[in-house]
């Protein structure tokens, strides 16, 4: 039988891979939802909901994993730092697929799309969150603190650019009261979007965690 680190570091690496699947399967929901704003394709978004199933078990699967391997076989120091910050970490991305649904559940809602310049703006938001998304990563994958502060501070563009989208849609819906519901849709996926970004920003504190032992706090 292997000696016990070696074993620790096989369900490590056997976590890893299903975190690297549920971070495909969330920025997929994600950008599969922008596609769904940009449309208003009521097939892709039922397709979106339907599919969030699977990363929910997956999920759920990441969390059954690490605990098996704590329970089981007690890792110290770092390896345990990583496993619990994995569980976590797989809890933000899929509150972040969570979020992608609440987007197109909003498209279903609306009668129409939101007007072409409010749409393209709500789209470069979205956007903006696919990089923090692709940045926090690769700060992941490779242990990296710098990356890390470098998506957490994307986080500071998603805010500006909700507030502007929140601006645009007031000016908006004073010209058009009769769509009232229109704009409530359109700030509320634009706050799902602000919402990915605060939750990636998580992602980023505990990837310092991993790296360094030492809770940080980001924006």
């Amino acid at each position: 039988m292997p000696p016990q680190s070696q074993m620790i570091d096989r369900r490590e690496s056997s976590v890893r891979k299903l975190i690297a699947e549920l971070f495909d399967a969330t920025d997929k929901a994600v950008k599969d939802a922008l596609q769904c704003v940009q449309d208003h394709d009521m097939q892709l978004a039922q397709t979106i909901i339907d599919d969030d199933d699977a990363i929910n078990a997956l999920h759920h699967s990441i969390e059954g994993e690490c605990v098996a391997v704590i329970a089981r076989m007690q890792p110290m120091a770092g390896d345990l730092r990583e496993l619990l910050s994995d569980i976590q970490i797989a809890a933000e991305l899929e509150r972040i697929a969570d979020y992608a649904c609440s987007m197109v559940n909003n498209v279903q809602q609306m009668k129409q799309p939101a007007a072409s310049d409010i749409t393209e703006a709500v789209l470069e938001l979205g956007d903006n969150c696919r990089k923090m998304l692709g940045t926090v990563r690769q700060a992941y994958e490779a242990h990296d603190t710098r990356l890390a502060r470098e998506a957490a501070a994307m986080d500071n563009d998603v805010d500006e650019g909700e507030q502007e989208i929140i601006k645009q849609v007031f000016a908006w819906q004073s010209q058009h009261p009769e769509d009232f519901m229109i704009s409530t849709y359109t700030l509320w996926i634009t706050h799902s979007m602000e919402r990915i970004g605060d939750r990636v920003t998580n992602i980023a504190e505990r990837v310092i965690y991993i790296a360094t032992s030492q809770t940080e706090k980001l924006n």
